[in-house]
């Protein structure tokens, strides 16, 4: 950005939309318009930009789980190359992280690139667990574990077994993609999930390798959208290990960090994650 150029952060309004979707083109992050309605006819969520003489110059997101206690995630922090190294994606994660603390939200968390990671640490971000990035799997019908259509008398059980995994409430997410759930059950319970994301991929839950697979083949064949990567935290050792018997790697990677104390989960039950803004 050249100097003498002022830059407003702001709320996102809906004539943005197309700048908004231009700033996250011109980074690489295309086809990017189902995240941001989806998101912003959100009230647990805040759409940021930062406007330079009139042009969207990069963008951020704030998602508050306001549950006991609250969490919050920064996401979709993006500068526009030609304004970048002028201290805006600083302010707009500023801007994300002080919504979330009028939202009551103690720990704040997002996923960070490695050209991002040192922002984030010099605002305090704390670096922990990194997830990767794989090409999908191939898919179809898996014999080994019994899966349907999520009904609306398993939805609690989806939630407790969401926040054993994540230890955050992210029922408001999962109450409204619930239409295109799928489960395993063993018998009248509930083993494990995947939920169908409108962008493509999902969250794909399940407390034992076995199930966590199985909803893993079963998700590639179900996905509303081609995703272009299956987000996993490196800590899944047996995801990892499946893939890697496939011939897929990681193609990338990002690093999972945080503000204040962050919630305790169980990273080994996470076969899929909703994308890769809130994880």
């Amino acid at each position: 950005m050249s100097p003498g150029r002022s830059a407003t952060i702001r709320a996102l309004r809906p004539d943005d939309l197309s700048g908004a979707l231009a700033a996250n083109d011109a980074v690489g992050w295309r086809e990017r318009r189902v995240l941001f309605e989806f998101y912003g006819a959100r009230d647990d969520t805040a759409l940021f930009v930062a406007e330079v003489d009139g042009v969207i110059a990069g963008t951020a997101g704030a998602t508050a789980f306001r549950g006991a206690p609250a969490t919050g995630w920064v996401h979709g922090i993006v500068v526009r190359p030609d304004h970048q190294r002028a201290g805006l994606g600083a302010r707009l994660t500023e801007a994300a992280i002080a919504w979330l603390r009028r939202h009551s939200v103690g720990a704040v968390l997002l996923l960070a690139t490695e050209a991002g990671r040192p922002l984030y640490e010099r605002l305090g971000f704390i670096a922990g667990e990194r997830y990767g990035a794989f090409a999908w799997p191939k898919g179809g019908a898996d014999q080994g574990a019994t899966t349907g259509r999520l009904g609306s008398g398993q939805l609690a059980a989806v939630c407790a077994l969401d926040r054993e995994a994540t230890g955050e409430d992210r029922s408001g997410f999962i109450a409204s993609l619930a239409e295109w759930g799928w489960v395993a059950t063993r018998g009248a319970d509930v083993v494990g999930f995947h939920l169908a994301c409108p962008w493509g991929g999902g969250p794909t839950i399940a407390p034992d390798a076995a199930t966590g697979l199985a909803l893993l083949r079963l998700s590639s064949s179900v996905q509303r959208r081609p995703s272009p990567t299956l987000g996993l935290p490196e800590p899944n050792a047996a995801a990892a290990q499946y893939l890697g018997r496939l011939g897929i790697t990681a193609e990338r990677h990002v690093t999972r960090m945080w503000l204040g104390v962050p919630p305790r989960w169980r990273p080994d039950m996470i076969f899929g994650v909703f994308n890769f803004g809130v994880a």
